[in-house]
């Protein structure tokens, strides 16, 4: 999850702001098998900025989207 998220990161940095810097840092805290499930199979992780943070980290790598 490092890689697929540090690759995003780097791409995406310089566009966020102080909340989204917050919500990034927040997922990358959780649980590498919750991240997998949503970046993998679509999952909701049960908060509406992180699902959409998600979706972004999805679109970056060409994945389609969930739901």
């Amino acid at each position: 999850m490092d890689y697929l998220l540090g690759r995003f990161a780097e791409q995406a940095i310089d566009s966020m702001n102080g909340d989204d810097i917050a919500v990034l840092e927040r997922l990358i805290e959780m649980p590498d098998p919750q991240i997998e499930l949503s970046v993998y199979e679509g999952y909701s992780l049960g908060e509406r900025d992180l699902d959409a943070l998600i979706a972004r980290v999805r679109q970056f790598h060409g994945l389609p989207k969930a739901g």
